[in-house]
């Protein structure tokens, strides 16, 4: 499953928005209003959450853990700030990736209704695959990841069955290697061919269509 971060505002890039409705690859959409749901509704992600909504396009609604540093109640208030918007569920971004975390992480996802994915951007402990529904146990650019080591935690050299791998800056003429890539390590992820330090700031130029 391509898990697509979508941090750019639907009136800077409504191209990128469109683009997600008529797509055939169907990819989960994280979306991001101000570092969450923002301090109020904002009209503009109003109308493009609908649009993507009745297109069948899933999506999540971003959450900082700020790796464990966040209070429960502002985690509890993003959380709940999202169900002004159509989101299936949430994306909990830089999260704990340590022991000491995953009681904070327990109790945050448990507070969510609907899918839950967490984002270390790392390896884990694997207590951390057993508490959501994905986990994506890398983020960076593509030269990263094709130096990575090639053992993901089962004997085969494949991440965790529910495990997600983000990868940015690939070169457009590499796109087609990079998914080959990363299928051969994770079933779910994300190859784009924005650069850091705005990677999510649209989407990969195979989905302007």
């Amino acid at each position: 499953m391509m898990l697509l971060p979508l941090y750019v505002h639907p009136l800077a890039d409504p191209d990128a928005w469109d683009s997600l409705g008529r797509t055939t690859d169907r990819p989960t959409a994280i979306v991001n209003v101000h570092n969450g749901p923002g301090a109020g509704r904002d009209e503009a992600y109003t109308v493009a959450t609908a649009r993507l909504h009745d297109s069948g396009i899933r999506m999540l609604g971003y959450v900082d853990l700020d790796y464990g540093h966040r209070a429960n109640g502002e985690v509890w208030c993003d959380i709940v700030g999202w169900a002004q918007y159509p989101v299936g569920g949430i994306f909990f971004d830089q999260t704990p990736s340590d022991k000491a975390g995953l009681a904070y992480v327990g109790q945050v996802v448990r507070a969510v209704r609907g899918a839950a994915v967490l984002n270390p951007g790392t390896r884990c402990l694997p207590g951390y695959a057993a508490l959501a529904d994905m986990v994506c146990t890398f983020e960076g650019s593509w030269e990263s990841y094709v130096d990575a080591p090639s053992g993901y935690g089962l004997p085969d050299g494949r991440d965790w069955p529910n495990a997600a791998h983000l990868v940015y800056g690939v070169p457009t003429e590499r796109l087609g290697a990079a998914n080959a890539l990363l299928l051969s390590r994770a079933l779910h992820g994300l190859v784009t061919d924005l650069h850091a330090p705005l990677p999510y700031e649209g989407v990969p130029s195979a989905l302007r269509r």
